[in-house]
């Protein structure tokens, strides 16, 4: 009976775990309600996803806050300027498909082309929070940095916008699994992206400052 009650058997492990993995997705989607906090929010998620639910650390809700406010300021910079930018992207998508549509010659073509080019913008967007919750960034070298990562790691880069898919398309399928897929979908992503971060992270573990726009060697 003891070992059914202690907190630390692999039982309670998994209870804690997905009960951190709807809390913190619960709190990605209150603190993206304003759209403009969307990148603060995901950059606060994926650092308590990968620290509290694959690492173990307590107190994920207080972790996530603490990344939310220390983040805010530059995610939502970027996350204004990204977001504006792929809105315009995709809005000469609607119109390119609408002309391929109209049976408008080439307009197919440049249509599919078209789509396939908006991995780089989009795969940059996925990849900039996370980036900001492990290195100290200023709104231009996040973005240069994450464009730089798209570009040198084009197959991550695939399989992260690909998950970040079939998260939204499940979301959209069925509501109610918004409740989890939040949290599921860094994870997911850690599982890629922490294998291109420990590159550039400090030797020293318990090192307290995180390097400034980190250079990226030649692949």
């Amino acid at each position: 009976m003891a070992s059914i009650f202690n907190p630390e058997n692999a039982f309670w492990s998994m209870i804690s775990k997905f009960a951190d993995i709807l809390l913190l997705s619960a709190l990605w989607l209150i603190c993206s309600i304003p759209l403009v906090t969307l990148g603060a929010a995901t950059a606060a998620l994926y650092d308590a996803a990968v620290k509290c639910v694959r690492g173990g650390e307590q107190a994920s809700w207080r972790r996530f806050l603490r990344t939310f406010r220390q983040e805010l300021v530059t995610a939502t910079i970027v996350t204004v300027i990204w977001g504006a930018a792929l809105l315009g992207m995709v809005w000469i998508l609607r119109v390119l498909w609408a002309g391929g549509l109209a049976d408008i010659g080439g307009a197919r073509m440049a249509a599919a082309a078209y789509f396939v080019l908006l991995l780089i913008p989009v795969g940059t967007f996925c990849w900039m929070f996370p980036l900001l919750s492990r290195f100290t960034f200023r709104p231009g070298g996040l973005m240069a940095t994450g464009l730089r990562i798209t570009m040198g790691y084009l197959p991550y880069t695939l399989v992260i916008v690909l998950i970040g898919l079939a998260a939204a398309l499940a979301a959209w399928a069925l509501v109610v699994l918004a409740l989890v897929l939040p949290c599921v979908t860094a994870l997911a992503w850690s599982l890629v992206m922490e294998r291109v971060f420990r590159k550039y992270m400090p030797a020293e573990p318990d090192t307290p400052e995180t390097p400034e726009d980190p250079e990226l060697p030649e692949e």
